[in-house]
């Protein structure tokens, strides 16, 4: 069990699927961590702080007075606490002045940080809850107030920062979409499970997204195993790419920061190297814990 005697507070990201807990130093550094699959729809009856401390207790000695933040799904309207959004353009200091803060049943203090809103049209509204924070973290690792990042995932997020503020964004339901044809559509059928990696094939559905109409060019998922242009265990990543392709063919900036896991960035990279879009990727543990860290000195900064 880890002693908390070195332990200054916890960061958390509670999510849909997943629970990760961060504890860190008086210096804001990285003590330990830990990974749980009890995400927002595996919590018994909505009771969040039973299932937190049965967490805290396998893993601290003594946890009841740290101090707590989160981020993420958890400040949802299926979370722990419906946290209004931060409306666009956001910055840190906007989104932690609407952070909700309650006390925990065994009596220490918890905070829960926005999600941040963007209306594009009359409307018209986009979200997010958790990449925010990465957002505004890696805003401080690469030392810049303007940039363009694009955050992937089950619902990938393209995000533009100006002044250090979250000024636009939009969502791609890339990761989903993915998973609905694999799993539950008609290319799904007599497809391998977790084959290995095809750059050749991946680049051929990136390549097959540089023109035409999504729902009618996935449909060369179905014919080129058809007419024996791929095989099983190429579709996947044949898919992959032209749903990753469609995806970036609607960046507006040349050069983009890709925050994330090393995974999954890497195809979005080999897309977009394809696409002739430069990237660089920073990951997304690193981005999170410092926008948390970011968010604690506006509120420390607030109250003091």
């Amino acid at each position: 069990m880890l002693a908390s005697n070195t332990i200054n507070h916890l960061i958390i990201d509670w999510g849909t699927t997943n629970f990760r807990a961060f504890a860190m130093s008086p210096e804001n550094t990285l003590v330990d961590t830990l990974e749980k699959p009890i995400g927002l729809l595996k919590v018994p009856n909505g009771n969040f702080a039973n299932a937190l401390e049965q967490a805290l207790t396998t893993w601290l000695d003594d946890y009841q007075n740290l101090p707590i933040y989160m981020a993420g799904m958890v400040g949802s309207l299926k979370g722990w606490v419906n946290v209004d959004y931060a409306p666009t353009p956001a910055s840190a200091n906007g989104i932690a002045s609407k952070a909700h803060h309650f006390e925990l049943p065994w009596g220490a203090k918890a905070t829960i940080f926005p999600g941040v809103s963007h209306q594009y049209q009359e409307q018209h509204y986009d979200v997010m809850r958790g990449e925010e924070v990465q957002l505004l973290g890696l805003a401080q690792l690469i030392a810049k107030q303007d940039y363009a990042a694009v955050l992937p995932g089950t619902h990938a997020k393209h995000a533009t920062v100006k002044g250090a503020k979250i000024v636009e964004f939009a969502s791609y339901l890339t990761g989903e979409f993915y998973a609905m044809l694999i799993n539950h559509s008609l290319m799904s059928k007599g497809l391998p499970e977790n084959p290995e990696f095809c750059l050749q094939s991946f680049a051929k559905g990136v390549e097959a997204s540089k023109d035409g109409i999504l729902t009618n060019k996935i449909f060369l998922g179905w014919t080129h195993r058809l007419f024996k242009q791929l095989n099983l265990e190429q579709i996947p990543d044949f898919i992959s790419g032209m749903l990753i392709g469609y995806e970036l063919r609607n960046l507006h900036a040349s050069s983009v920061y890709l925050i994330g896991g090393s995974n999954l960035c890497s195809r979005y990279e080999a897309a977009a190297k394809q696409l002739s879009i430069s990237t660089e990727t920073i990951a997304g543990n690193e981005c999170y814990l410092t926008g948390m860290s970011l968010l604690i000195k506006e509120i420390n900064y607030a109250n003091s």
